[in-house]
């Protein structure tokens, strides 16, 4: 038998707010579509000594089907796009016995960290293997700098 221990049990349930609060942002802001569904990608926030990161599942598209925009405050990133099926073997499917996979449009507001300043000028993202990956990278003033201690 496995045990979590306290730590990861803590770390899974920060997650999960996260990824709860992410999904009720999604429904107070979300887009319109012919159908009214949306789905979300999931995401992984995360950041290092010179850049927040957001890392999108993002299998099945194309990078032309995705926009990104940041808010005017820096509080939040907004990605929306379509997926669109192209299955050439969808006329023959008789029965569906598990479906997972979304198609249509998506929107995903991603709330950046509060604390963090970014320059908005250098802002990038690159696609690769599944994977949108955003790079948000601080302001100077932010990285960690080393302080020389005088004689």
């Amino acid at each position: 038998m496995i045990f979590k221990s306290y730590d990861d049990m803590l770390e899974e349930l920060e997650r999960e707010m996260r990824r709860v609060s992410d999904d009720m942002l999604l429904q107070m802001f979300r887009i319109s579509s012919t159908s009214g569904e949306v789905w979300s990608p999931r995401v992984d926030v995360y950041e290092t000594t010179e850049a927040v990161v957001v890392k999108v599942c993002a299998a099945g598209l194309e990078p032309g089907q995705i926009e990104l925009s940041i808010s005017g405050d820096g509080r939040f990133l907004t990605l929306r796009g379509v997926r669109v099926e192209q299955d050439e073997d969808k006329s023959q499917r008789i029965r569906y016995h598990q479906l997972e996979v979304y198609y249509g449009p998506f929107e995903r507001i991603v709330s950046l960290p509060a604390e963090v300043q970014f320059d908005r000028n250098k802002l990038s993202a690159n696609y690769k293997d599944g994977f949108l990956k955003v790079t948000l990278p601080k302001h100077g003033q932010s990285l960690p700098k080393r302080i020389e201690i005088e004689d």
